[in-house]
């Protein structure tokens, strides 16, 4: 994900985007305790995505004076 494609969307869809991609990381996370992933690389990823979504989210509601 690129953070200039993000900082178009508005706040209710990165709200939605911020609870797929949180349920996507819990499913990588379990994948990973079971030894079905083989790589943690997307968990730290997705980890990353998750950061970037919410760090977005807090500059949109600052920067609207909307908390």
């Amino acid at each position: 994900m690129l953070a200039k494609d993000i900082r178009e969307k508005s706040v209710k869809d990165l709200a939605t985007l911020l609870d797929e991609t949180s349920l996507n990381y819990f499913k990588l996370k379990m994948q990973l305790t079971t030894g079905q992933l083989p790589t943690h690389r997307k968990v730290r990823e997705a980890r990353k995505n998750i950061a970037l979504i919410q760090t977005i989210i807090n500059e949109k509601r600052l920067t609207d004076g909307t908390e």
